[in-house]
């Protein structure tokens, strides 16, 4: 039998930072940052949080339409902003300049899904005036879900949808400048991309420099006419970022969410076996094995995992030193071979060591500064022969007797006697 440990990014044992990436973040809005609003209170401007750059995404009600509403203790502790999609709630943020087209988009929110059970946009980025293929709008509907660009959308099929009505998610959308319609990065409280299907695949997006605009519950056609695709749900936080974020960050951005609302998100692990739940060798004799594998395909940057001994001289010998995993191989796991070194020092019966395992990868993938926990190795000494050490062996003379014996009355002796330096009498 063997017993898996996982490692994951952010957690405990593996150990990433969660801190929110800040590098090309233009939009930042969310629930918590607004302020003097009772529960059930008018959302009239959501303040853009974003700082260091030249984007102002704060997001006001349009004139004729409804308003939302701020909710408190939505999701985790932490406020929502409420859409109703009868009301026709919608904001919007005017002719803002996309500092860098060329860069794409990458997006993130932090919603439910949407609960009227028809198509449902909870936001849309890019032209203002809804010209196709240069805007995004991201479908949150319960149908189905993902992006459309008013001449075609990437939504998952039929029967496969990875949000529900009215239960929050963490969705993740990425598009380049000339991606095709198909090329779509969406993906849902983990890093695996979603299947999707597509009309009009091979259209290409072009996003402009100049009059862009961010609206939040709805987006518009081409004749710059809301659509009637009024989300009904809420709303806690959605981040836009000018730039393809790689999957290294867009994994350290969920984590932060993650921990920040309490939603899983299972980002790239590694997980370290040992078999019958620990690692035993025994000098001269029998070795033992660790196995390492991932839960997520590395994709164009290989993870090499390093093995080694800990201490200096070595305890213990592991072969290869090295395994690679590839886009190719990373589903199978792949073992080292764990052996203690003979020596001819008298150590105790059971002795150990450590063994080290480092992640070396390219900082772009998902693995790159994953810390992995050393694995613990159980050392049997044969320095008294066939049969090995004796626990009783106190003396370390291979021979257990009267003076074996004598050594532990004495030291037994010495902490039963009332002593401050053997006994602790704070209680």
């Amino acid at each position: 039998m063997r017993f898996w440990k996982a490692v994951l990014l952010l957690c405990l044992g593996g150990v990433v930072r969660a801190d929110l990436v800040t590098e090309d973040l233009i939009i930042h809005l969310k629930a918590d940052a607004l302020t003097g609003l009772a529960d059930g209170g008018a959302v009239t401007v959501w303040p853009d949080s974003a700082t260091g750059d030249s984007v102002d995404g704060t997001v006001r009600t349009v004139s004729g339409y409804g308003t939302p509403t701020y909710k408190t203790n939505q999701i985790n502790g932490k406020p929502a902003v409420r859409f109703v999609r009868a009301e026709q709630d919608v904001m919007v943020s005017y002719q803002w300049v996309l500092p860098n087209p060329s860069a794409g988009l990458t997006i993130f929110i932090v919603c439910t899904g949407g609960s009227s059970g028809s198509v449902e946009r909870a936001a849309q980025i890019g032209a203002a005036a809804g010209t196709a293929s240069r805007m995004m709008a991201v479908d949150v509907s319960s149908g189905s879900s993902g992006c459309r660009f008013n001449n075609g959308y990437a939504l998952s099929p039929a029967g496969s949808n990875p949000i529900s009505a009215g239960v929050y998610h963490i969705g993740i959308r990425r598009m380049a400048q000339g991606g095709r319609h198909d090329s779509l990065y969406y993906a849902v409280n983990d890093l695996i991309a979603e299947p999707l299907t597509c009309n009009n695949p091979a259209n290409v997006m072009t996003f402009d420099s100049a009059g862009n605009h961010l609206s939040i519950g709805n987006g518009v056609d081409t004749a710059g006419a809301w659509w009637p695709d009024f989300y009904n749900g809420d709303l806690a936080e959605i981040l836009v970022y000018n730039a393809q974020l790689s999957l290294q960050q867009i994994s350290q951005t969920a984590e932060y969410l993650s921990t920040k609302y309490g939603i899983p998100f299972q980002g790239a692990s590694i997980l370290v076996s040992e078999s019958g739940g620990n690692t035993t060798v025994r000098e001269g004799g029998g070795g033992d094995t660790i196995e390492a594998a991932l839960t997520f395909n590395p994709g164009a940057y290989p993870v090499t995992v390093r093995a080694e001994d800990v201490l200096n001289p070595a305890q213990v010998q592991v072969l290869p030193t090295e395994r690679v995993f590839t886009s190719s191989d990373w589903q199978s796991p792949q073992s080292f071979t764990v052996a203690a070194l003979d020596d001819d020092q008298m150590e105790r019966a059971v002795h150990d060591t450590k063994v080290k395992l480092m992640i070396l990868t390219d900082p772009s993938s998902p693995y790159y500064g994953i810390s992995l926990n050393p694995v613990w190795v159980n050392i049997e000494d044969n320095d008294c022969g066939s049969l090995g050490f004796s626990p009783a062996d106190f003396n370390l003379d291979c021979r257990v007797d009267l003076e074996d014996f004598s050594i532990f009355v004495v030291e037994w002796l010495g902490c039963n006697i009332p002593d401050p330096t053997c006994q602790n009498f704070a209680g």
